[in-house]
């Protein structure tokens, strides 16, 4: 019994880390630039079958296929938010260089925006991978789920910058772990929130 457990166990640290280095891999093989954003694509759709109970697929086989499929919409909308985060970045700058002369409500109004981005960026992920639909629908679910469980959206992102400092502090589980648990532990809340989101909301709104 004791060594089943442990079987089972390594079992899912491979399955983790052989994930982790698929995307990994494959950001690399894109150049980061054109690589990263459908490989994290990929990777959340793969841990969102995990936790819908789908524990015994093909990993680098449906990865394959989502990261081809995904390719072109997933770095639209990356390069697109990447393009707004350097326009946040550049208005960073600016504040910095200008110094007191900057009204405090304009700072104030540049954080929140800021906290916005953010959020919106946690959010958008899990409600990519988990709902179907054009550019505009994803948007707007996305921007409906940030809203309806703002305190969901702020634990994302906690998640988030945990991971990143980790990752930091320890190179090696960003080889081996960080994408593919990360992911994993944003899905799972993401999908035991999902219930009460559609109880709340249309269904219209949340159709797959």
């Amino acid at each position: 019994m004791i060594m089943e457990k442990v079987d089972q166990l390594f079992r899912v640290i491979m399955k983790f880390a052989i994930l982790n280095l698929l995307w990994l891999g494959f950001s690399v093989i894109g150049f980061i630039v054109i690589g990263f954003f459908p490989a994290t694509v990929a990777m959340f759709v793969i841990v969102r079958k995990w936790v819908r109970g789908e524990e015994q697929i093909p990993i680098f086989q449906v990865f394959w296929s989502i990261y081809k499929q995904v390719f072109l919409k997933a770095n639209l909308f990356g390069w697109v938010l990447s393009l707004i985060g350097g326009l946040f970045y550049v208005n960073y700058q600016l504040m910095i260089a200008l110094g007191t002369d900057v009204p405090f409500i304009v700072v104030l109004a540049f954080l929140l925006l800021v906290l916005l981005y953010f959020l919106f960026i946690v959010s958008l992920l899990p409600v990519a991978v988990h709902f179907s639909g054009g550019v505009k629908q994803i948007i707007k679910k996305a921007i409906l789920f940030m809203f309806a469980r703002i305190h969901l959206a702020l634990l994302l992102l906690v998640l988030v910058w945990t991971s990143v400092y980790l990752s930091i502090a320890f190179p090696t589980i960003l080889l081996f772990f960080t994408g593919s648990v990360l992911s994993y532990m944003m899905m799972w809340f993401f999908h035991r929130s999902l219930d009460k989101i559609e109880q709340n909301k249309p269904k219209e709104q949340y159709s797959s």
